[in-house]
């Protein structure tokens, strides 16, 4: 293949990004929020952010972790609809997913919650409110770790929350110690995400429900060190109690992780959570955003303004 021949394909495969790209943005209806986005890079991979101003430069922070391969650009929805009620909604693209930079795939739990902090510490030149974080999915865990290492962060709502030493069952057990040790040996080894999530399955009816399994900027293979970095984390607050307060919203029919197990949480873990039961599924960012953004906008807006000690 000559020189022009390889520049040609390559500018078609790039047209097909980005057609495919604007299909996706079209089916979620999230144009109108991204022309109302401000992109911000932190740190020096870069870490990518997606900052929804409020009105008032007083209001609250809420940052959003995303859940397992997604990035923040697939949440502007919510992201908006909270900068609408009130909050300087900023979500966060992961080291090597979405816009940021790194390696494809790859980050641990001590990287994320070093970037939390250094997005808190440019937040916090431009706004005085209180920062809180909402996780989603697997965000949860980050947003917890984040939380457990700095006393900025007041609020930590969990869409659903994992916290592997207290495993769901013994087959998720066995998976993760599985995977920690096969990281020993095999860290870049890369474990196909398809084979465990299927997006297209779990939005079945959605309008983006293809696209979103055929986005290259989703992760749909990980590298087995990441995994083990989440499945192996050692969270505090199974033990210990902290200075931010805390709640789980749980899906009544959510498919990936039962209700049950939440409310076993609760019970278990020193650190109080509070248990919100809503109904619907796992994938309410894009079933019922409505619901999401009044449980968590409502949930952290009763919160007191001090601590819990």
């Amino acid at each position: 293949m000559s020189i022009a021949e390889l520049h040609i394909n390559e500018n078609r495969k790039g047209c097909v990004v980005e057609d495919h790209r604007g299909r996706l943005r079209d089916k979620l209806d999230i144009h109108h929020f991204l022309d109302k986005r401000e992109n911000l890079q932190i740190g020096e991979l870069p870490v990518h952010c997606e900052l929804y101003e409020a009105g008032n430069k007083d209001a609250p922070i809420l940052i959003l972790l995303p859940g397992i391969g997604t990035y923040c650009e697939l949440y502007a929805d919510i992201l908006g609809r909270f900068a609408e009620s009130g909050f300087h909604a900023v979500g966060l693209d992961y080291p090597g997913h979405g816009y940021s930079g790194g390696k494809r795939g790859h980050y641990t739990v001590e990287s994320v919650v070093e970037s939390v902090s250094e997005l808190i510490d440019g937040l916090e030149e431009r706004y005085s409110g209180p920062v809180y974080v909402f996780g989603y999915s697997i965000g949860s865990l980050l947003a917890v770790a984040a939380a457990e290492k700095d006393n900025r962060i007041k609020g930590v709502m969990c869409g659903t929350l994992l916290i592997p030493e207290i495993p769901p069952d013994t087959f998720h057990q066995i998976g993760w110690q599985w995977t920690w040790g096969m990281a020993q040996l095999f860290p870049s080894m890369k474990l196909p995400l398809k084979s465990m999530v299927d997006y297209e399955q779990l939005l079945a009816g959605h309008p983006a429900a293809k696209e979103f399994n055929h986005d290259h900027l989703m992760i749909f293979d990980y590298p087995l060190s990441t995994l083990s970095s989440l499945y192996s984390w050692r969270s505090r607050v199974k033990s210990e109690a902290f200075d931010f307060h805390a709640a789980i919203l749980h899906g009544s029919d959510d498919e990936v992780m039962s209700l049950r197990y939440s409310k076993r949480l609760v019970e278990t873990l020193a650190h109080p959570f509070e248990l919100i039961e809503v109904p619907g599924g796992h994938m309410m960012p894009w079933y019922n955003p409505e619901l999401l953004i009044t449980s968590v906008t409502g949930w952290l807006s009763a919160l007191p303004t001090q601590g819990l000690k």
